[in-house]
């Protein structure tokens, strides 16, 4: 509808029309604006076919590449089937961009972009022995865990941190956005550690590999005193299922030194709370993006 039209204009039309004269005629008894170039014809017949009318005006810019429906096909196969942006092209067969998926995910609201997290991998034993455990130590009290010496090993590398990583890039400095990697690695560091709610054990690096006869010299350098001056030997001490931990001559080493050691279910890093020590020295030793050229700035 002519939005121009003024209401007194409108009016005229309607009146003539009421007395069923033509378009053309209307037109000719209206005369058009002065300031107006196009027939005055083609704005009353406008008017009057559009008349109690709702105008629904078009939206600028370009058009839609997709449909609501496709809007919906596309949250729902990163929601459930967990797609790329170029999966979602592909396997739906969108005649549009992986742009536009992801611009189409970022409006939805409520979902986000970020790093799957990983978990290692259960099988039903381990599910089953891992509820086993949680089942017989529940009800112990505080007294019991206050005598625990949890222990782990954490591997640095010198390249940086295991995985892939994600930041912003300024595309306009010369720099490169890649991380730095050594030929053949950067080299590793091989840590050990122990803690319990009376303090931490002293630190030891191990070179190479660790074996039974290298880790049973850990354990005499670090967790044998800290259990004589902490706890007079009265303790239980926490190991996961490492082949340097379960070999039969560790087994034996220990029991003949009467150490008590707690049964622990396989894959299960996430009982184990030095892995919070382990996440607090991460972020320091890798802050920024930090890398090492030789092992002993580690």
């Amino acid at each position: 509808m002519a939005p121009w039209l003024l209401e007194h204009k409108k009016g005229q039309i309607d009146a003539l029309a009421g007395q069923e004269l033509s378009v053309r005629a209307i037109a000719k008894a209206l005369k058009p604006r002065p300031d107006r170039s196009r027939p005055f014809y083609a704005t009353v017949s406008r008017y009057l076919t559009l008349r109690g009318r709702r105008i629904v005006r078009k939206k600028p810019g370009p058009k839609r590449l997709l449909s609501r429906k496709s809007e919906r096909r596309i949250i729902r196969a990163v929601s459930v089937d967990a797609l790329t942006s170029g999966q979602v092209v592909h396997e739906l067969h969108l005649q549009c961009s992986a742009r536009t998926v992801r611009r189409t995910l970022q409006a939805a609201g409520f979902l986000r972009y970020k790093r799957v997290s990983r978990k290692p991998s259960l099988s039903s034993d381990n599910i089953r022995k891992r509820l086993a455990f949680a089942t017989a130590f529940i009800a112990k009290p505080m007294a019991f865990w206050h005598q625990v010496v949890f222990s782990d090993e954490k591997i640095w590398s010198c390249d940086g941190p295991f995985g892939s990583s994600q930041r912003w890039v300024d595309c306009r400095a010369k720099s490169s956005s890649y991380a730095r990697r050594q030929h053949s690695g950067g080299g590793k560091v091989h840590m050990w550690a122990g803690m319990s709610l009376r303090g931490l054990t002293m630190a030891v690096f191990v070179e190479g590999g660790l074996n039974a006869v290298k880790y049973q010299q850990v354990l005499l350098e670090a967790l044998l005193p800290f259990g004589l001056e902490m706890y007079d030997f009265n303790f239980t001490f926490q190991q996961d299922n490492a082949p340097a931990h379960t070999a039969n001559s560790t087994k034996a080493w220990l029991d003949a030194l009467g150490v008590t050691v707690l049964p622990w279910p396989a894959r299960s890093p996430d009982l184990n709370p030095i892995e919070n020590i382990w996440g607090v020295l991460s972020r320091v030793v890798y802050r920024k993006g930090r890398q090492f050229a030789a092992r002993r700035r580690t």
